[in-house]
């Protein structure tokens, strides 16, 4: 008699027409172009070897972080510290500065990216326009250690990319 009554229960489910499902209102999904990879080394200001610092560059992003319209050009630096020493509870204070030129139309532009963390890591996008575009990135990098950035280090490097 049990089966019977879920069987009927099931029975009574109802199909709702395609028609009148709600429609989703999210900006559609779109994947940042790899463009290349390339490094931006710089000593260590805690005592230790020189810090490898790899910068991602994309293009193609649809929806860029800052919400500004495209194209645009979005660098990525991620450099994790080696795993069980003492350096790994200390911090950094990073100042990134970015300035690019684009090769076709001759703008110009410069974008700062201040960064406290425990590992070298930094975020600049930049808009320059459609085209070639060359930059030159500038990294300060000190230790947090009762106050921010003792015993600065300098690094600056490019390279050129094209924004879509």
């Amino acid at each position: 008699m049990l089966a019977a009554a879920s069987l009927a229960a099931v029975g009574a489910v109802t199909v709702v027409p395609e028609s009148a499902a709600p429609t989703a209102g999210a900006a559609p999904w779109s994947e940042a172009q790899f463009v290349k990879t390339f490094r931006c080394d710089s000593p260590d200001p805690w005592p230790g070897p020189r810090i490898a610092i790899p910068v991602d560059v994309y293009t193609g992003i649809t929806f860029p972080s800052d919400g500004l319209p495209g194209p645009v050009l979005s660098l990525k630096a991620n450099s994790p510290r080696p795993v069980g020493t003492m350096l790994n509870v200390t911090e950094y204070n990073i100042r990134t500065t970015v300035k690019w030129r684009n090769l076709r139309t001759g703008r110009t532009g410069t974008v700062v990216t201040p960064t406290r963390a425990n590992r070298v890591i930094w975020n600049a996008v930049i808009h320059p326009g459609a085209g070639p575009v060359r930059l030159s990135v500038r990294q300060k990098i000190g230790a947090m250690a009762f106050v921010p950035m003792v015993n600065p280090q300098y690094r600056t490097c490019g390279t050129t990319a094209t924004a879509r």
